[in-house]
């Protein structure tokens, strides 16, 4: 039995400040023209509020802002890479309890609550996918989103409270390994039968939240997207 050998190139990136997601992709398009598929992964759910170096409530700027930015930095790349490229936001399927807080998607420290803060995060995943698959098409670039799985990870590491613990407790003979965790994942990146635009669950379709499905609020947090990180003119197919 012979493998294929790959490298395994680790670079840094902090979600956390629109300064690091710029250098990042200054970093990464020279050296990769085509990028075949990015996967928009790294998430957080904080007890308290914290805002982002770039003073956004902490979980929009990293779960959808901070990634919005570096998806539309490394697009040009992954279109060069068509037919053979796509784009996964990681989402969950809370992003059904998730509303937008307008006029600016920041919740308010005297607000705060984690759930409302992720689940917004989530649904602007789902949106963010939905929109940017609309404005790609023609281009042989797939843009899809995805509900992994609840998984036992060290995702709430750090809620010490006797609430999260006893949440973890009940849940913990639930919670789906990391390895089955990543099976969706690889599922829209390997499989032909993957749709763009299109949300899945336990590999296989799921329809989404109606707002998700909604054209013009997922314009309206595009826009807004857009806006809250200083692009001007979005790269699209329009």
């Amino acid at each position: 039995m012979s493998f294929l050998k790959f490298q395994l190139v680790l670079e840094s990136l902090d979600l956390d400040s629109l300064k690091s997601v710029r250098e990042f992709a200054a970093r990464i398009t020279p050296k990769y023209p085509k990028i075949n598929y990015l996967i928009n992964n790294a998430g957080l759910a904080l007890a308290n509020y914290e805002t982002t170096k770039d003073g956004f409530e902490r979980t929009i700027g990293v779960n959808h802002l901070g990634p919005f930015l570096l998806t539309e930095l490394l697009l040009p790349n992954v279109k060069n890479a068509a037919p053979n490229s796509r784009i996964i936001n990681v989402s969950s399927m809370v992003h059904s309890w998730g509303s937008l807080h307008k006029p600016d998607l920041h919740i308010p420290k005297a607000e705060y609550d984690l759930g409302a803060a992720y689940y917004q995060s989530k649904l602007a995943n789902v949106m963010h996918a939905r929109e940017l698959s609309r404005r790609l098409q023609g281009t042989g670039v797939i843009v899809v989103s995805l509900h992994p799985g609840i998984i036992n990870s060290e995702f709430f590491r750090q809620h010490t409270s006797f609430r999260y613990r006893m949440i973890h407790t009940f849940l913990k003979p639930t919670l789906i390994s990391p390895w089955l965790g990543a099976q969706t994942t690889i599922y829209t990146v390997l499989s032909e039968n993957v749709v763009s635009g299109q949300y899945y669950d336990n590999c296989a379709p799921k329809n989404a939240a109606t707002l998700a499905l909604d054209d013009a609020e997922c314009q309206w947090l595009w826009n807004k997207s857009c806006e809250l990180v200083g692009i001007t003119k979005a790269s699209d197919n329009q």
